[in-house]
């Protein structure tokens, strides 16, 4: 029986690794901000409703409006980052 040593790693394929870690970084940096960007966003808007109910300042249509349209920002911030992490799935083969 012949027994193989392992194949050395060449600088090329060293040099190819490191771009590819980088990518996959950069990507993941790029998900968790935007996910952090929808969670400040939607903590910004819940707060802001919770001031409006504590002081008693509330008239239905206005709050109804703001909500329709923090939800709207929201699915919409939702939408982009699934998208990118479609992006990032395929690139890395996840």
């Amino acid at each position: 029986m012949v027994r193989q040593c392992p194949r050395r790693v060449t600088y090329e394929e060293v040099r190819d690794v490191e771009p590819e870690a980088e990518l996959i970084l950069e990507d993941a940096t790029s998900i968790r901000d935007a996910m952090r960007r929808l969670v400040r966003y939607a903590s910004n808007v819940t707060e802001a409703l919770e001031a409006r109910i504590q002081d008693e300042d509330l008239d239905g249509a206005t709050e109804a409006e703001e909500l329709r349209v923090a939800l709207e920002r929201v699915q919409s911030l939702s939408l982009e980052i699934s998208e990118e992490l479609d992006v990032y799935q395929n690139r890395h083969g996840c």
